[in-house]
């Protein structure tokens, strides 16, 4: 009668843990000094952090770098210990010769490896739960703050883990699993980084920009653990990270029951995974020279293509000496001739056919269009307060015609070089088609080489009420408005009698529909700051009262608020006006003594022509005239400018 064999083999569970169990350990006494005793420590020292109480507060938050780097580090090293027995020739002779199916010896590591993780992490929790209890510390973390950090721990920890086991059967040599490992963890972060950069290189109108701000940190475990301890770990991607851990198990245990014996010592186990690592190797250096070469010439083409080449053959070499385990691999160049004739091919094919960078949807196919130099504007994301930044789509066909026709001009002007100072910023267009699809494109250009698109797309009712959070804010949902002065001094009032809110909103929307393009540019960083509350201390917008917004300069005259509210000439000792070339210094202290040692200046301390000055001034438009504005509080100046066109007449006279 053949005997029965117990699935359950004990003496290899124990051989496991005599081996590999130190690493268990180590985490339980890491834990242990970070999180339990830390605590301890805290409470006995009254070290308790009070501003924590009555908010939302993780584990995370204790010692959170400490837990980080044992929450990406342990997995890994435990799976390269445990499956060292398939690098050493020695041992994975000898294990491969025990009567066991392969199937049953990668259970009894991979599943000891995870008891290994969980184990410790369900110990500390028991710890803090009865710390909660004896400490009274209930205040402070509840039991679902306890709970979350350890299903967080526990289903990071699996995927770095099942990761790194599949990653040890590609392998013969422990060194390179983890490696590996590393890398293949940090992989889908890094290359689309590297590949959107580089996109940006070679086509022009790529909006990598727009993409990287998809939270690519999710795609990584790692990425995306360096910011539990100011975020919350969704439920979604826990149950994905989970999904992905099965999913590596499983295929883990393919490749296991696929693994010749011999490939110990093999830098990659299986030939057919050699080609992909050979050239996945050479395509990743390859971006990388370009970015850096890129970066360092201030994107010079002759460079970048330079950095293009030298990354695609130090990459090639480097991994053909670790698949050869030998730096003798000069004579081996067929394969690096043959992937930068494809890649050549492929590059010079998209730019002749320019089919993506000279793209202009038709006016018929287009339902909406987004323009702005704020991505966080356009892209899809669950933020706070979302709903009152993003930028509504434009339908209006009179606003689709004019941003059709400026990225039309954009293309035309492609080849234009920007000069050394010239101030450019990056553009956002995204079209939203009428087929369900969208385009989306970006651009560094210089905004005054657009104004006459600009003006008409700024100045719509349609673009204000898309773009400014003021009127996408309901006046029920104002709990009050605080109006202050922007300058040194306190002066401050706030507003929460909702009929006074309500007319302060109403004045400000006419005043931003009033608006022109030019006196939004012009006017920035002037006049007073309205601070617009929530309620519970959450400030959702501010909006600046720029000299030309009358109508609510009027309401705050009717109710005597002006004085109390905004600079005025009693705030300032006197200002310095001077006319002409001064060197643009980004020191604020040497500028000021530059201007302050101009012969021909105007100095002035009457109140009503300071109070002109005021409102005349510009914080970013560098015009001929410029202004220090000296207050009575302390030492504060405040360097300003202003042009001909906004200068008083008596400035006009004294320079003339």
């Amino acid at each position: 009668m053949p005997s029965k064999m117990s699935w359950f083999n004990k003496e290899m569970i124990m051989q496991i843990v005599r081996s590999t169990g130190w690493i268990s350990i180590v985490y339980f006494l890491g834990l242990l000094f970070i999180l339990p005793i830390q605590l301890m420590m805290m409470y006995s020292e009254d070290r308790l952090p009070d501003y924590y109480k009555g908010e939302s507060y993780t584990l995370f938050q204790v010692n959170f770098e400490l837990q980080l780097g044992l929450l990406v580090i342990v997995p890994v090293i435990l799976a390269v210990f445990l499956f060292r027995f398939l690098h050493v020739k020695q041992a994975s002779d000898l294990m491969h010769s025990l009567p066991l199916k392969r199937e049953k010896i990668f259970h009894h590591y991979a599943i000891t490896g995870i008891m290994f993780l969980t184990v410790p992490v369900a110990v500390i929790t028991l710890m803090i739960l009865i710390l909660r209890n004896l400490l009274d510390l209930g205040s402070l973390y509840s039991l679902e703050d306890i709970f979350y950090w350890a299903g967080t721990t526990i289903v990071i920890t699996l995927l770095l883990y099942t990761a790194s086991v599949m990653i040890a059967m590609m392998t013969g040599i422990s060194a390179v699993h983890a490696v590996l490992a590393y890398i293949f963890l940090f992989f889908p972060v890094g290359f689309v980084l590297l590949l959107f950069y580089n996109l940006k290189i070679l086509l022009y109108g790529f909006p990598s920009e727009f993409f990287l701000q998809q939270q690519l940190e999710r795609m990584s475990p790692i990425t995306y653990a360096t910011s539990l301890n100011g975020r919350i770990f969704q439920w979604s991607d826990a149950i994905i990270y989970f999904i992905l851990a099965v999913a590596f198990y499983l295929l883990a245990l393919l490749f296991y029951k696929k693994r010749n014996v011999e490939q110990a010592s093999e830098a990659i186990a299986f030939p057919k995974l050699r080609l992909i690592f050979k050239y996945g190797v050479t395509f990743c250096t390859m971006l990388v020279g370009g970015t850096y070469f890129s970066g360092v010439s201030n994107n010079n083409i002759s460079w970048i293509i330079f950095g293009y080449v030298i990354g695609a053959v130090f990459g090639y070499f480097i991994a053909e000496m670790v698949l050869q385990k030998t730096w003798r691999i000069f004579a081996r160049l067929k394969g690096l001739a043959v992937f930068a004739a494809v890649v050549a091919i492929l590059v010079i094919g998209i730019k002749a056919l320019g089919i993506y960078e000279n793209r202009v949807p038709d006016l018929a196919d287009i339902q909406g269009v987004q323009l702005t130099n704020e991505p966080y504007w356009i892209w899809n994301n669950a933020e706070p307060d979302e709903e009152y930044y993003r930028m509504k789509p434009l339908k209006e066909e009179a606003n689709i015609t004019a941003v059709r026709r400026m990225h039309q001009q954009i293309l035309a002007d492609r080849k234009l070089k920007h000069k050394k100072n010239e101030q450019t910023i990056n553009y956002f267009v995204r079209y939203e088609l009428k087929n369900g699809s969208s385009m989306t494109r970006e651009y560094q250009v210089n905004e005054r080489l657009y104004d006459d698109f600009f003006k008409s797309i700024y100045e719509s009712k349609e673009y204000k009420q898309a773009t400014k959070p003021i009127f996408k804010i309901k006046d029920s949902e104002i709990k009050s408005l605080n109006i202050r002065a922007n300058g040194p001094m306190n002066k401050t009032v706030t507003l929460s009698n909702p009929e006074e809110t309500k007319e302060v909103l109403e004045a400000l929307r006419k005043d931003v529909l009033a608006e022109s393009y030019e006196d939004s540019l012009y006017f920035r960083d002037r006049g007073s700051i309205v601070e617009i509350y929530l309620g519970d201390n959450h400030s959702i917008h501010s909006i600046e009262i720029k000299p030309t917004y009358q109508n609510i300069s009027n309401w705050l005259k009717e109710k005597g608020l002006t004085d109390r509210v905004k600079v005025t000439g009693e705030d300032l000792s006197h200002v310095l006006v001077v006319k002409g070339d001064v060197s643009n210094s980004n020191d604020l202290e040497i500028s000021q003594e530059e201007l302050e040692s101009k012969k021909d200046s105007l100095d002035i301390k009457e109140k009503r022509q300071m109070e002109q000055l005021l409102d005349a001034t510009s914080a970013y438009d560098r015009g001929e005239y410029k202004v220090i504005f000296y207050y009575k509080f302390g030492d504060y100046v405040e360097i300003m400018s202003f042009d001909e066109e906004h200068a008083p007449d008596f400035v006009k006279r004294h320079f003339r």
